[in-house]
């Protein structure tokens, strides 16, 4: 009997079985229309790309974590810095982001420390969990904010475990920022120093968030409830195929804060394919913890007292940025027995890392540095000396403006215009060694006479008299280009006087 079965197995049931296994592969590969251009291997082969560009020594791989009897695989991308023994650098994106988003960052913070990055579950090519229901005394329930933050508080501690970090900087942009905080309501003895990235989640909603002008109109109002229903980038989804031209549209602006890498299409279809790769988990889980428009339904600035004294926390805004940086102040003044330092970047909006990678790298790079010598940063204080010497400058009057100091605070070094006085001198100085060169009169004054002449003096007094024009068009043109002709032609003048023997003569004078 067990022949026959052995016999039916091999001949039947095993072809059979890989024949449906073939047709499944074929099916799921080539011959499966999808509607969303969007598959796991494209969303690699992008993250390999932007990797590419990345100059120190780095690597990627899933970690996995268990929560809830499911085993969760997180997309980690570790770049190795030049100095070993510094306290790491964990780098959380924020929503709808991916790992690679800090590429302006990375190789200028690796010179210093190791830094990891990662894909929150949920976005990138990390697992996408469900967090719209749980399992609870038999029932199928929908999630609540609690429970999608402890959701993410537990994973990434059971990440932090795996890979053996026990301290650590902690930098959150945005929904990681809101994150990187909660995770520190519970766990603060991991996280060294909190960096918050123009966090989200902090400011209380308005009580009269609902009587603002645009919301009285019936239809706006109509959208708004037919949207709250969606996840956030389900339009992008609907779009189908005209999904990334569509985007690119909307977002011609990340283009230009990656052209020093890329002048294609690369980030754009990075960021494209972690928002439409897979299930929207990571939309859920956002949805839970938060009400229209964007505020947070537990705000964190409600809670920070519940941070540990000793944890040192530093905000990082944009000043062109739609988040408001008042709650950071806010949380200053809360936690006044304690450290928290507030940034605010000129320049810079949402994506204040990208925006200006070079001052937000600094203001890292200075946290960094104070970690590693066992003591608390003084940036503030650094940066409030370097201010007052601004200052000084401007009150100078060779200073020309606000521009010409900004950029020599950044480094970009220009001429520097003259003062009034400076200018005085310059016109002077070429005055005397024009008339030396002339060497005409050795009084160093230019004549020249009206009366008839014989064809000889004639050529030479023509000569003088175009060497003159010439001089004073030249003066003029240099007075006009320093912008302050006033000051300096006021001391210029022509007179006429006549001389002994009866003739005119025209004498050019510089007090």
């Amino acid at each position: 009997m067990s022949s026959d079965m052995n016999f039916m197995h091999l001949f039947f049931v095993l072809p059979f079985r890989v024949f449906t296994s073939v047709i499944k592969a074929l099916f799921h590969s080539w011959l499966k229309l999808r509607w969303t251009p969007s598959s796991k291997t494209w969303l690699m082969r992008l993250d390999r790309t932007i990797r590419s560009r990345i100059s120190h020594k780095n690597s990627a791989d899933w970690v996995q974590v268990n929560h809830g009897g499911k085993v969760l695989d997180i997309w980690t991308v570790k770049v190795e810095g030049d100095v070993q023994g510094s306290v790491p650098l964990v780098i959380m994106h924020g929503m709808g982001g991916g790992a690679n988003m800090f590429l302006n960052n990375i190789d200028d913070l690796a010179e210093q420390r190791d830094v990891i990055l990662l894909d929150l579950p949920g976005f990138g090519l990390s697992s996408r969990p469900d967090l719209r229901v749980k399992y609870e005394n038999g029932w199928w329930v929908d999630t609540s904010a609690d429970d999608v933050e402890e959701f993410y508080t537990e994973v990434l501690e059971q990440w932090f475990q795996k890979l053996c970090l026990d301290k650590v900087i902690l930098l959150g942009h945005s929904y990681g920022g809101y994150l990187s905080s909660v995770y520190c309501l519970k766990y603060p003895d991991r996280v060294k120093h909190l960096i918050l990235a123009d966090p989200w989640g902090f400011p209380q909603r308005p009580a009269a968030a609902d009587m603002r002008p645009f919301m009285r109109n019936k239809a706006l109002v109509l959208l708004s409830k037919l949207y709250g229903k969606m996840n956030i980038f389900t339009p992008l989804r609907v779009l189908g195929p005209l999904g990334p031209l569509v985007f690119r549209s909307l977002r011609s602006d990340l283009g230009r804060k990656f052209q020093l890498y890329f002048l294609d299409h690369t980030v754009y279809d990075y960021l494209y394919a972690c928002n439409t790769y897979g299930a929207p988990s990571g939309e859920v889980g956002f949805s839970r913890v938060s009400i229209p428009f964007g505020w947070a339904r537990k705000p964190l600035v409600e809670r920070v007292q519940a941070w540990d004294s000793k944890l040192d926390v530093t905000f990082i805004y944009g000043a062109r940025s739609w988040i408001d940086s008042q709650p950071g102040l806010e949380t200053k003044n809360q936690r006044h027995d304690n450290y928290v330092d507030v940034h605010i970047i000129s320049g810079a909006g949402h994506h204040v890392y990208a925006d200006r990678p070079k001052a937000f790298n600094h203001i890292v790079q200075m946290i960094g540095e104070a970690i590693d010598e066992s003591r608390r940063p003084n940036i503030s204080h650094e940066f409030e000396q370097r201010h007052l010497a601004m200052s000084s400058l401007r009150r100078r009057s060779s200073c020309a403006s606000q521009a010409e100091l900004l950029n020599d605070e950044a480094g970009i070094r220009q001429p520097r215009a003259l003062s009034a006085h400076e200018l005085a001198e310059m016109v002077e100085s070429d005055s005397q060694s024009s008339n030396e060169e002339d060497n005409v009169g050795t009084s160093g004054r230019v004549m020249f006479s009206l009366d008839d002449v014989p064809a000889e003096k004639e050529h030479k007094t023509q000569t003088v008299l175009s060497g003159l024009e010439e001089l004073s068009m030249r003066r003029e043109r240099k007075s006009s280009f320093r912008s302050q002709p006033a000051a300096v032609m006021k001391n210029v003048k022509f007179s006429t006087e006549d001389n002994n023997e009866g003739s005119q003569r025209s004498e050019f004078q510089t007090d």
